[in-house]
Parts: structure tokens; sequence; C-alpha cells
């Protein structure tokens, strides 16, 4: 079962990985009704294996890993999209 604290940083990385994927749509409206930590850190390595040339199995417990993906996807986001308006400035 999620912690609460743990279901709101499930949303917020859900929610960020909408910005460059669509399942992060649908992972946020299986938020509620799916409480699994297993199905959850699937669901991260899938974004971290996305975002990153990480290709070894992430380890460990469901709030070291929400951490790990949260860093990951903020950066990814910045880099993707900072340089998109960068280059629009210029």
């Amino acid at each position: 079962m999620l912690t609460k604290d743990q279901f709101n940083s499930l949303k917020l990385i859900y929610n960020l990985f909408y910005n460059v994927a669509d399942n992060g749509l649908l992972w946020l409206k299986e938020l509620n009704i799916n409480d699994s930590q297993k199905i959850h850190i699937e669901k991260l390595t899938n974004i971290i294996y996305s975002i990153t040339n990480i290709s070894d199995k992430i380890d460990g417990e469901l709030d070291d890993i929400i951490i790990i993906v949260e860093e990951n996807l903020k950066e990814y986001i910045l880099q993707t999209f900072g340089n998109k308006k960068i280059k629009k400035i210029i």
C-alpha cells in the first residue's frame, strides 16, 4: 500500500512524465486505482529507461526509486525544453 507521500510523489512524477509521453496521463489516472508498489516500480523503471542511458535494473525501496526518477525527469525536461527555448531566442 502506498503512503500519502509516495502517492503525492508518484502523482508529480506521472504528471511531469505526461509532458514528454502520453503514458504519464494514463498512469496518473490509474494512480487512484492501483496501489501496488511493484507496479509503480515497473512504471518508474520504464520512465528512467526512456529518459536516460540507464539500462540496468533499478533496485531499492520505492521511496529511493522515486527520488532517483524525479531528479532525472526534472533534469531531462529542463534540458529538453530549455534548449528549445534558447534556440528560439537566438
